[in-house]
């Protein structure tokens, strides 16, 4: 296929390829030049969320022992609210620092004061508090904005160019407070890599390529959109059987938090390493059951 990428002058540079990537991110102009080739656009689905979030380092000691990771998040208990915890996270990272996130959705988005930022982190889980109490700010705080999630579903179009694939943020992006980022790129670079593997034409649209990677953004789409349509804000559109779903997903997390064996199984759905449909295996909702039954 042919290529054309226009700079900022108003140039434009044509390449032949055999087989081409876009690559370019959430913003990627993309749709726009094949529109303009007479080509359709991909379909998009999107849901508005309004998540603001903001980061910090700080300088990092033994003020949490061997900690290397904490995680603070509202939960069924507060309606996912954040009436008791705020949402947030920290990692220890090089140069004896720690990268702490803190966010925040509508009204409630975190800004960039370096002493409303430690406020938030004191109503975290126990770790941010300690190092929100004994270690001293690096630098700034900085503060991004995260509108929407978006994702481009190419299996419903009924032509595309041949030689052309879509991976990254420029197929789809979704929370990013739920670190699903780099494992759904990850991910698609492996349904790349098979679609590759199994010889395709160049002159031929890489449907099975696409098939393939949008059961992976299927997977990433439905365990976020389901978090953030527990916000008041976020108005859908809600899935079919989204109050059951809720509720059963309600009871899995009560569960996790107590049970090792739930919490495996939960942190291996969000984490990826499991489709969603692992948690709905009937031994997993009974020990749930009789989790929260006992406590």
């Amino acid at each position: 296929m042919t290529t054309t990428s226009e700079g900022g002058n108003g140039s434009a540079d044509t390449v032949d390829a055999d087989f081409v990537v876009d690559a370019m991110g959430r913003i990627s102009p993309l749709e726009d030049w094949l529109v303009r080739q007479r080509w359709d656009a991909a379909p998009v689905e999107s849901m508005r969320i309004d998540l603001g979030y903001a980061t910090a380092f700080f300088h990092r000691g033994d003020e949490l022992g061997g900690t290397v990771i904490a995680h603070s998040s509202p939960g069924p208990a507060s309606d996912y609210q954040p009436k008791v915890t705020e949402p947030g996270a920290l990692a220890a990272v090089e140069g004896d620092r720690w990268s702490v996130v803190l966010a925040g959705y509508a009204d409630h988005r975190p800004g960039p004061d370096p002493q409303e930022f430690l406020r938030r982190m004191r109503r975290c889980v126990a770790p941010l508090r300690t190092v929100a109490d004994t270690s001293s700010m690096i630098g700034d705080v900085k503060t991004y904005r995260f509108v929407e999630s978006r994702r481009r579903v190419h299996s419903r179009l009924s032509r595309f160019p041949g030689g052309l694939v879509v991976v990254g943020d420029a197929l789809a992006s979704v929370n990013p407070v739920y670190g699903q980022g780099l494992t759904l790129a990850a991910l698609a670079a492996n349904a790349l890599g098979a679609h590759l593997r199994s010889a395709p034409s160049p002159q031929d649209p890489a449907w099975n390529y696409f098939r393939l990677v949008e059961a992976v953004v299927d997977a990433a789409w439905q365990l976020s959109t389901a978090a953030d349509l527990a916000q008041p804000h976020v108005t859908g559109p809600y899935p079919r059987g989204y109050r059951v779903q809720k509720w059963v997903a309600d009871k899995l997390t009560e569960a996790s938090v107590i049970d090792p064996v739930v919490n495996a199984a939960y942190m291996g759905v969000v984490n990826m390493e499991r489709p969603p449909k692992a948690l709905t295996d009937l031994g997993l909702l009974v020990r749930a059951t009789r989790v929260l039954a006992g406590r």
